[in-house]
């Protein structure tokens, strides 16, 4: 039980972590293109 214990510590974060980078790519590039958007109709 202390081995599973172990595994879970290395495992759990890095599930954590994935879905953590993906939403933080989208995020960036969501906020890149709305800036290139509002530079486009001279807002920025």
């Amino acid at each position: 039980m202390s081995a599973f214990n172990i595994v879970n510590l290395f495992i759990l974060p890095v599930f954590l972590a994935i879905p953590a980078f993906i939403l933080y790519f989208i995020i960036k590039l969501a906020v890149k293109n709305a800036i290139k958007e509002l530079k486009e109709d001279k807002t920025l």
